[in-house]
């Protein structure tokens, strides 16, 4: 009997899910008796942390109040800023999505840094709730918690049946059941269980924005879901990952984008940012530069406008804030941050609230500055551009360094709610250095954080919110006329909710008829949404495209030609005609031809691309839409060109197609030890070394982060060379190649590392100057004597290199 219940006890202990065993790791952790303090990860050998002011002459940080902290926000002309939810009903929100009736739905980070030493974040008490105005007051006056044992959950989404939200590693579809207004979990299941697999916290998949081609997408990532009708075909490039009673969910590749948050504008460009890159912006649509299977070109984002920021008050709290040009030395904005170093969720706003000229601005939240910065965005021929709105200083800034905004969006109401975490510490501890630990110290910004937090709505002063909505529960007939709102959030959700239906061919009729009146009145918004519903409902033929193609406004053409793979194929041979003369017309309809002729079926198809070419080349980005656009008829292209082409650069791709750059190796001809330090190099750079994180898996840069080392300088040019960043660091400007790299972010030497040796670290010298096609050690390889000799030549260096000091 003894026997058998001690193999009963022993059995549920067996059950008992591991993050249990981590939560009381966690725990104990926290409660241990106070002890010496420990290393800071993000200290850096030789660096100097000095303070860059007194530390008395440095605003005290203390926890406000609601009110007091509106007051200590500085707003720009014409707006307002105005309460939404704060604690007890939100703690430390970090991403949200509405609901088709305008509920909030929001992940808690709640435990996001509880001390400088990140003691206890994965314990698993994150949450996800659905926030309501129950009496249309503009304030939540609800709070339904539905799961509150995630992991530092970070992403959230609303799909048919429930939401879509990832910790700190999965996916996850919680399915929602609602009755007589209240809301209940149903179930849980893993849809993605690596969606944020590896990695630090701050470099992790995150967003799952829905755009318009009806993908959802992410930063961080590479990766992009869709949810389909369970009998619907899969699509070409895509795999089906999961499945419930409801729809099936497929995964795909797509270009890898930005660091936390992504948004669009109305013609389906994704925009994103890197910590010290405020906004950057794609001029191609998603999935433009993919289409063909032997080409990999680098989908480049723009940055729109400059990085400079007007803080309202002092910076000194920020990880590398003791190195030169951070903050600013002198005079009465001393010690603010010059630019970015923490930039947040960014967002295009496409709301009805604000006056007109605002429509389509660009704002990113700043909160290592505590601010939101707001710019212009311009489209210029085959780049997105932009200028700050308020140069000298910014749409809204705060002298309570707590205020920490992460994340913003368009609501429904047509005015911007954003996220404050209200955190005292942003950094996370596997960056976070010893001065800022000390910084955060003497504020008491390592107290009582976790539980607090605030979402705001800026509204425009003279004019009040908009309607709550109620699409829960219409049909699709009753949903289409909200595909021509005027608030593009109404827009969004009404495409979802009818695609994600299931809606019968009745409505087809009708969205084509709202799509004439959309036409002759010119609204773009309208036509976009109309005509990508349609797509996802296969209801797009030629004759429905006819106007739209023709259309004077080259928008409404272009975004005809994005979707007009889905007509039919018996009508594709006529829409080629169509699209040849259209080209001739304007550069940007010839680019959207030249990308969809790699979906249309009839082998003409390549006559769209030759004549591209014809009419423009040495314009931006044609050849690589162009090449992408060949799809698999690359061979046959060729032959039609004979073989060659007196564009040199373009024979230069057609010639590599097949030759992927990532995978170039010049492995085989180094020295025996040089393949053994080759593969070890290799593990480091994606493993302890975390190189990827800034410079990408491919090792071809990361906008705003980290710059290519493909063919750089710094990278095969001198051993020497290389080997004192490696140990040191580097911070910008550099050139790299042709290409100014300005960036905020540092490069952290590894020198101080104890974990990575000389061997390591000539390893990853190894791996780097002799992958993605760099050739630099053939025979040969990076001695790990050379690694120590130049450790030992420059143990007193303070700071990391600058390009001058080469």
């Amino acid at each position: 009997m003894k026997t058998k219940l001690l193999i009963s006890l022993v059995t549920a202990n067996l059950l008992v899910h591991p993050a249990t065993f981590a939560q009381d790791a966690e725990k104990a952790e926290i409660n241990k008796e106070p002890q010496e303090p420990r290393k800071m990860k993000g200290d850096r050998k030789g660096h100097v942390m000095k303070d860059v002011i007194p530390k008395d002459q440095i605003p005290p940080a203390p926890i406000l109040s609601v009110e007091d902290s509106l007051k200590a926000m500085q707003v720009a002309d014409g707006f307002v800023v105005e309460p939404v939810v704060s604690e007890p009903n939100v703690f430390n929100p970090v991403a949200m999505t509405f609901d088709g009736n305008g509920r909030m739905w929001v992940a808690e980070m709640t435990r996001y840094m509880p001390n400088i030493y990140g003691d206890g974040e994965h314990v698993p008490e994150g949450n996800i709730v659905m926030l309501e105005d129950q009496n249309n007051d503009g304030k939540v006056d609800k709070r339904t918690l539905l799961i509150s044992d995630a992991i530092l959950p970070r992403t959230i989404s609303l799909v048919k049946g429930g939401v879509l939200y990832a910790d700190h590693t999965q996916l996850f579809f919680a399915q929602i059941e609602e009755n007589n207004g209240q809301v209940k979990l149903v179930k849980r299941d893993v849809v993605d269980p690596i969606y944020a697999k590896g990695g630090t916290l701050e470099h992790k998949p995150n967003t799952m924005l829905y755009n318009l081609d009806n993908w959802y997408y992410n930063a961080k990532s590479n990766k992009k879901y869709q949810v389909l009708a369970l009998d619907a075909e899969v699509p070409k490039g895509a795999k089906e990952i999961y499945r419930n009673d409801l729809w099936k969910m497929v995964k795909a590749n797509t270009d890898y984008r930005g660091q936390w948050g992504v948004t669009h504008d109305d013609f389906g460009r994704l925009y994103h940012n890197g910590n010290s890159s405020p906004l950057q912006g794609e001029y191609l649509l998603p999935g433009t530069l993919t289409q063909n299977p032997g080409f990999w070109p680098k989908n480049k984002a723009d940055r729109i406008g400059p990085p400079n920021i007007y803080p309202a008050r002092m910076n000194p709290g920020v990880n590398r804030g003791y190195m030169d040009g951070f903050l600013i030395e002198e005079g009465e904005d001393k010690a603010k941050l010059k630019g970015f170093t923490a930039a947040s969720g960014s967002l295009i706003y496409r709301g009805d609230n604000y006056p007109e000229k605002f429509y389509g601005m660009g704002l990113t939240p700043g909160p290592a500055a505590n601010l939101i910065s707001a710019r212009y965005v311009k489209q210029n021929l085959g780049k997105m551009a932009g200028e700050l709105i308020y140069p000298g200083h910014e749409l809204l800034a705060s002298t309570d360094e707590r205020f920490r905004p992460v994340n913003m969006y368009t609501a429904p109401d047509g005015t911007i709610y954003f996220l404050d975490m209200y955190h005292g510490i942003l950094q996370h501890k596997e960056f976070l250095t010893t001065y800022l630990s000390e910084q955060i110290k003497a504020r008491d910004l390592d107290k009582n954080n976790n539980t607090m937090g605030r979402i705001y709505r800026v509204r425009w002063a003279e004019k009040a919110r908009g309607a709550q909505p109620k699409m829960i529960g219409k049909s699709g007939a009753q949903l289409a006329p909200y595909l021509s709102h005027k608030n593009g959030w109404w827009r969004d959700t009404a495409r979802r909710l009818i695609i994600q239906s299931e809606p019968d061919q009745t409505i087809i009729q009708p969205l084509k008829e709202a799509l004439n009146t959309a036409l002759q009145s010119d609204d773009f918004p309208a036509v976009a949404n109309l005509l990508w519903t349609l797509h996802a409902l296969n209801g797009v033929d030629l004759q429905s495209l006819q106007d739209a193609l023709h259309h004077q406004n080259k928008q409404i053409a272009a975004t005809a030609i994005a979707v007009s793979d889905a007509i039919p194929e018996s009508e594709q041979t006529k829409l080629i005609g169509v699209l040849k003369n259209l080209i001739a017309k304007d550069y940007d309809l010839a680019l959207q031809a030249a990308a969809v002729s790699a979906r249309l079926i009839p082998d003409s198809a390549i006559e769209l691309n030759l004549k591209v070419l014809d009419l423009y080349l040495g314009k931006p980005l044609v050849r690589d839409v162009v090449v992408s656009g060949l799809g698999t008829r690359s061979k046959a292209f060729i032959e039609k060109l004979g073989d060659q082409h007196p564009d040199a650069e373009l024979m230069y791709i057609l010639n590599n197609l097949g030759k992927k750059p990532a995978d170039r190796t010049n492995r085989a001809q180094l020295s025996e030890l040089g393949q053994t330090l080759y593969d070890e190099g290799k593990q480091l750079y994606s493993g302890p070394a975390a190189c990827f994180g800034c410079h990408g898996a491919d090792g071809n840069g990361i906008d705003g982060l980290g710059p290519t080392f493909w063919g750089s300088q710094w990278v095969i040019e001198e051993k020497e060379k290389l080997a004192k960043v490696l140990l040191h660091g580097l911070s910008g400007p550099i050139w790299v190649k042709r290409t100014l790299w300005q960036t905020s972010a540092v490069m952290p030497g590894l020198a101080a590392r104890p974990d990575i040796s000389d061997r390591d670290l000539a390893a990853i010298a190894t791996y780097i100057r002799n992958a993605w096609g760099n050739n630099a050690d053939t025979g040969s390889h990076v001695e790990p004597e050379l690694i120590k000799q130049v450790r030992e030549n420059t143990k007193d260096r303070q700071q990391p290199y600058k390009q001058e000091d080469f």
